[in-house]
């Protein structure tokens, strides 16, 4: 059966299933077609959440029926430090469009387990850093001409 799914940003697209494939596997799908990484799809039908262990005939979704995709922000709040989250808030459209260029290169898979690899580097680095660190890298941003000075050897 065909089915159509679209994301609330206007994006859709045409899925020919099986009443019998699982919620899991048609995210799968989604993720192929609209580069959207399955961890962050919702699945609506008729306003009703999808849950990924379910079959489609489990909700009677039938021929032609239209599916809306909810698509949540990658951000994750760090281990040791539950609820607070690390990095600029623009950072899920970042991690959102490196989700895309990965899917160019590798399987949905590998390119779900390489973004989540990215994003733990990434938190890492944030916590690891010095006010030092942070120090020097405000100088640079802001007073370009003195960072360069300094690391020339001129400024102490």
């Amino acid at each position: 059966m065909l089915l159509t799914v679209k994301a609330l940003q206007g994006r859709e697209c045409c899925l020919q299933v099986s009443p019998d494939e699982r919620i899991s596997s048609l995210k799968r799908l989604v993720s192929e077609k609209l580069n959207v990484p399955v961890s962050q799809q919702r699945l609506l039908f008729k306003g009703k959440a999808l849950a990924d262990e379910h079959r489609l005939s489990d909700y009677a979704i039938g021929p032609e029926s239209k599916l809306n995709l909810v698509i949540k922000p990658l951000e994750k709040a760090s281990p040791e430090e539950p609820g607070r989250r690390i990095g600029p808030p623009q950072s899920p459209a970042i991690w959102h469009a490196l989700a895309q260029v990965l899917g160019r290169h590798y399987s949905v898979a590998d390119a779900e387990k390489i973004l989540e690899q990215l994003q733990k580097d990434y938190e890492r680095s944030l916590r690891l850093l010095s006010l030092d660190d942070i120090e020097r890298m405000a100088t640079r941003l802001l007073h370009p001409e003195v960072a360069e000075a300094v690391e020339m050897g001129f400024l102490d």
